[in-house]
């Protein structure tokens, strides 16, 4: 079992790693595209807001399919359709109408891989009490993907053309594809024998009923806000940084978009350092409020730094939104997930990653896009960013309550023992 939960995971974060491509695998050429396909900057940042939409919406979608039929049908679902968007993306020619349909092929590719993947992840570890050691390891998959996607696929992008690039991410997802379809499988369910003997139609009825409660439970709420305002800060500064450092700053392609990637590089390693230290501390609220503090005060930092043109101090303070962010996003699922009961993780866990896509994946980065065609600045977008991230995700951890891990009943009983 515990190689298979290792194997497992290691193919779960192969899979998410891959989900960058399609997401932020164009945005260091971004100056390039916009000016061949001859895009405003508000449909530059629609192009990331359509596929955060879609990735919202998938990511529900998956929640309750990979709850259904298993996670790696989903998982393989999503890599198809990233390696379609992907061959759609590099076609387009002077039409936004193509860009629109590849976008939202990779919207889809990147809700399936991240819901599917977490949900993959947190199957395999639960009954081990180790969820937020997995979630860890799975949002360590940020820093690699964001490595790859911003800084070593900006090499091939500025090398043979954006359009040639797209052509090669999309080969290496095939390539992924492949390793998921004959190396992973679906965990298995405990307890499933004693559920089945009780009456269909009591089951579902249940199953709705603590499926409505779990998305009310505090925790679960608290997690989603929080998710709300660090998935927009992620969207916002993958889609949009490497584009500032370019064009304001002067940089090169790849230099922008390893700085940018610095943002998930130094996220990654606290998703994966932080769990551990808090199983130590007997503590996660307090950690996860320290984090919320710090990614408020240092979007703050960087909105006072982007208005006086000091790009170096705005990026020194990128890897610090990415700790904040990362160390407690980890934190504030694992709490949500093992407040509910285990038929009910898959549900939470598609709602907490998935509502944050539509809203603020979609609004930030059309946003600072829309701000920036109206102003010609980019400074009052990260403004409102910085009253968002205050509300979001330095006051709800406050309302955090530290949770005991519901396990599956080992009865016919149709409630968890709490």
């Amino acid at each position: 079992m515990s190689n298979s939960r290792w194997t497992n995971l290691f193919v779960a974060y192969l899979a998410l790693v891959g989900a960058f491509l399609p997401y932020v695998g164009w945005s260091p050429s971004l100056g390039a595209i916009s000016e061949e396909l001859g895009l405003s900057y508000s449909q530059a940042g629609g192009i990331s807001s359509i596929t955060g939409l879609v990735a919202g919406v998938m990511i529900m979608i998956g929640g309750v399919v990979a709850s259904q039929w298993g996670s790696k049908n989903v998982i393989m679902a999503g890599l198809a359709a990233g390696v379609t968007g992907q061959a759609v993306f590099a076609m387009a020619d002077d039409g936004f109408e193509l860009i629109v349909v590849a976008r939202v092929l990779a919207g889809v590719s990147v809700g399936f891989l991240w819901v599917a993947t977490y949900t993959m992840a947190v199957s395999w570890f639960r009954d081990g009490k180790k969820t937020g050691r997995a979630l860890g390891v799975m949002l360590s998959g940020d820093g690699m993907g964001a490595l790859l996607s911003l800084f070593v696929f900006s090499t091939v992008l500025a090398a043979f053309g954006w359009r040639m690039g797209l052509t090669v991410q999309a080969v290496c997802m095939g390539a992924v594809l492949v390793v998921v379809l004959f190396v992973s499988k679906n965990a298995p369910v405990a307890g499933g024998q004693e559920l089945h003997t009780v009456p269909a139609e009591l089951v579902v009825g249940v199953s709705a009923e603590r499926t409505y409660r779990s998305l009310l439970n505090r925790n679960v709420l608290s997690a989603l806000l929080f998710w709300i305002g660090g998935v927009g800060l992620f969207a916002a500064i993958s889609s949009w940084m490497p584009s500032i450092l370019v064009e304001e700053a002067g940089m090169s392609e790849s230099l922008a978009g390893f700085l940018t990637a610095l943002f998930s590089i130094a996220g990654s390693a606290a998703a994966l350092s932080v769990p551990i230290l808090a199983e130590r501390l007997g503590s996660t609220k307090r950690i996860i409020a320290v984090g919320g503090f710090l990614t408020a005060g240092s979007i703050a930092a960087m909105t006072l730094f982007l208005s006086t043109g000091n790009y170096v101090m705005v990026v020194v303070l990128v890897p610090l939104v990415g700790i904040g962010v990362y160390a407690s996003e980890s934190l504030s699922l694992a709490e949500a997930i093992e407040s509910v009961h285990p038929k009910s993780a898959g549900v939470v866990n598609g709602i907490t990653l998935g509502v944050p896509w539509i809203v603020s994946g979609f609004a930030y980065p059309y946003l600072l896009g829309a701000v920036k065609d109206a102003t010609g600045s980019f400074v009052q977008g990260f403004v409102m960013l910085t009253v968002a991230t205050i509300v979001l995700c330095a006051i709800t951890p406050f309302f955090i309550k530290e949770a005991v891990p519901v396990v599956e009943p080992k009865s016919g009983a149709l409630e968890p023992q709490r």
